[in-house]
């Protein structure tokens, strides 16, 4: 299954290939020991999780944010939003701001910020 996740997704365009940038490119995150449902979930999603990820990265230049309030900002589950954030921090794109604001249920989350 490792060779569906590629790393980069290329794209057709006039005269060959081009890459998507880092924040477009269709990329989930699979945890190693996932069950077989969560990797088929997964691997459904990947064609369009670049353009989730866009909306998220787009988000986050504008407004820190924790989990919880991009979720309601984008209308977007926290199952779909928690991996997507986490790719986006694996590859350094966005990271943890230093602070920490509650959530709904009272619980501290941390504050996301683009790099």
């Amino acid at each position: 299954m490792s060779e569906q996740l590629a790393m980069f997704a290329p794209s057709n365009g006039l005269g060959g290939h081009k890459e998507l940038s880092i924040i477009d490119r269709n990329v989930v995150v699979i945890a190693r020991n996932a069950q077989t449902t969560s990797i088929k979930a997964a691997l459904r999603a990947q064609p369009r999780s670049g353009t989730k990820r866009r909306l998220v990265f787009d988000y986050l230049r504008t407004h820190d944010a924790t989990d919880e309030e991009i979720e309601r900002a984008l209308n977007i589950s926290g199952n779909t939003v928690r991996p997507i954030r986490g790719s986006l921090v694996k590859d350094g794109l966005i990271v943890d701001s230093g602070a920490r604001r509650l959530t709904i249920a009272g619980n501290e989350a941390i504050v996301w910020s683009v790099k």
